[in-house]
């Protein structure tokens, strides 16, 4: 069911149609906004100190953008929400295993696997710095750690 909406504007200069769309504009920042207070929980900063709120605000954005990095790589989710792309593909078990130096990651076999590695997001494993330099590597549930996993 749709309802009406009420623009108020003492813009009476403008067209109606480019009042519209400029409002459509900032009706999306406000609901990226409102996607922040909910999912990244920015209601809920660490310390009324404003030191500490810029500093989380601008972690806040940080990981606002890297889920929307990782959705711009996910064929058919480009225009997902943080909170869908976390409950698809990142809110899942894994096993872990350091093997010569590299990290290996091997998760089980789920709906959107498929949708990750067509993305061949692990095609090329980079070195992490903040690990020392490791590698990381991903492996589907199929697939063996190596030739002497048990």
């Amino acid at each position: 069911m749709y309802r009406p909406s009420f623009l108020i504007t003492n813009d009476f200069q403008s067209p109606v149609d480019s009042v519209v769309f400029r409002y459509a504009k900032r009706w999306r920042i406000e609901n990226g906004i409102a996607e922040a207070v909910k999912f990244f929980s920015l209601n809920a900063l660490s310390s009324p100190v404003l030191v500490k709120v810029h500093f989380d605000i601008l972690m806040t954005m940080i990981a606002h953008s890297l889920y929307h990095f990782l959705s711009r790589q996910l064929r058919g989710v480009e225009e997902c929400r943080a909170s869908t792309i976390f409950r698809k593909f990142i809110n899942m078990k894994a096993d872990l295993a350091i093997r010569d130096g590299d990290i290996i990651v091997k998760f089980p076999r789920r709906a959107h696997n498929p949708i990750i590695k067509a993305a061949q997001l692990d095609k090329e494993p980079v070195p992490i710095s903040w690990l020392g330099n490791r590698k990381m590597c991903f492996l589907n549930s199929g697939e063996l750690l190596n030739k002497n996993e048990d």
